[in-house]
């Protein structure tokens, strides 16, 4: 099944071609109709063009060797046509267009949510390698996965004549990202985009023995450590009665009233609080920081990390600048959403930032004592 073709001389793959509409096939020069994608029994069959005449279409013609043939191989396209075919089927309400830049990359196949959507965040970009072995996997992986959408890297043995398999997208939501230990039974790339790329380096911090019994208390809330972040607002780290470990901000309101919000959180949470507030750092009141013409008119985010919630509970922290053209400070929010949406958002200090990353280490810290 031909997946290339020639449209006033320029090439083509059945997705950019509208129904009805026909090709020349660029190895005989047969006029191509376009298939429309459909299953025969359980097997589906990506979009695809079919030689009107009856040609085979199976590059034995002359020139149909692609050993000397420069650029993208037909085989590529050919990924590139099936890896999108498939993703239409699959996320019919999501927008999906081939070689769109996000952001300084262009993946082989951009697939775009109208909105983040639970576990892949705002889209999956997909990279379908067949001669060009030469990227830093590692580095083109975050480079997507920091803005937000899951990726598909996938190799000429995911493919079937007309299908891919995409078991193995690299969801941006942490909670459903591999553990970095215990990766057996993933693909071999994503086993070894998680492995560690330096030496860790271990040393041993006392704990004071306050700290350690404060463990004990069964069936009770329990504070494990807590940090202002302004003069009536703080961020704490808590221990459920179940065992599982929290972070939340909560703030004084007045007539002594107070609201606070908690979210469940795992050991990939310490080093998203700990970019987070480098962020902070940078952007706030740092040499980061972007001018108003830089900004949106209001509500300008700084930056934003998700974090573990829940299975049934999503969960992120913002930081933004309520108005960019005033010297105002900024607003850190942490949301909680489940059936409805619930925030907490305080105007913090410039001191924020560092005891937020005290508490990244203290909050690491506990989960070391959880293993033990």
């Amino acid at each position: 099944m031909p997946y290339l073709g020639l449209s006033d001389g320029d090439e083509v793959l059945p997705p950019q071609v509208p129904d009805g509409s026909t090709v020349a096939c660029p190895v005989c020069g047969e006029e191509m109709s376009v298939v429309r994608s459909y299953n025969r029994g359980s097997t589906f069959v990506s979009r695809h063009f079919s030689h009107k005449g009856g040609g085979k279409g199976d590059g034995s013609g002359a020139g149909s060797g692609d050993g000397d043939c420069p650029g993208e191989s037909e085989i590529h396209h050919k990924m590139k046509a099936i890896a999108y075919a498939r993703l239409e089927n699959d996320y019919p309400e999501a927008t999906i267009e081939l070689e769109s830049n996000l952001e300084g990359r262009i993946p082989d196949v951009l697939l775009e949510f109208p909105e983040p959507c639970d576990p892949y965040g705002k889209g999956i970009a997909v990279e379908a390698q067949y001669r060009n072995k030469g990227k830093d996997k590692e580095a083109v992986v975050r480079h997507y996965l920091d803005r937000e959408y899951s990726v598909a890297w996938l190799e000429e043995d995911d493919f079937t004549t007309h299908d891919v398999d995409l078991s193995g997208i690299l969801s941006v939501w942490p909670y459903t990202l591999p553990d970095r230990y215990g990766t057996e039974g993933y693909p071999d790339v994503t086993r070894w985009l998680w492995q560690e790329k330096n030496p860790t380096v271990e040393i041993e911090v006392p704990i004071p023995a306050d700290y350690w019994m404060s463990f004990d208390k069964s069936g009770e809330w329990v504070t494990i450590a807590e940090k202002n972040i302004k003069q009536r607002g703080s961020a704490r780290i808590s221990r459920t009665p179940d065992g599982h470990l929290t972070f939340s901000l909560g703030k004084a309101k007045s007539w002594g009233e107070s609201e606070s919000l908690s979210v469940q959180v795992v050991p990939n949470d310490v080093m998203k609080l700990r970019s987070f507030a480098d962020d902070l750092e940078r952007k706030a009141s740092g040499k980061d920081r972007p001018s108003p013409e830089e900004c949106d008119p209001e509500w300008h985010e700084l930056s934003k990390r998700w974090l573990k919630g829940s299975p049934t509970v999503t969960a992120w922290i913002t930081a933004a600048l309520p108005d960019p053209r005033d010297d105002a400070d900024v607003v850190v929010t942490l949301w909680k959403k489940q059936k409805e949406t619930e925030r907490v958002a305080m105007r913090v200090e410039s001191y924020a930032a560092e005891n937020l990353r005290d508490l990244a280490d203290l909050l690491d810290q506990a989960f070391e004592i959880e293993k033990s």
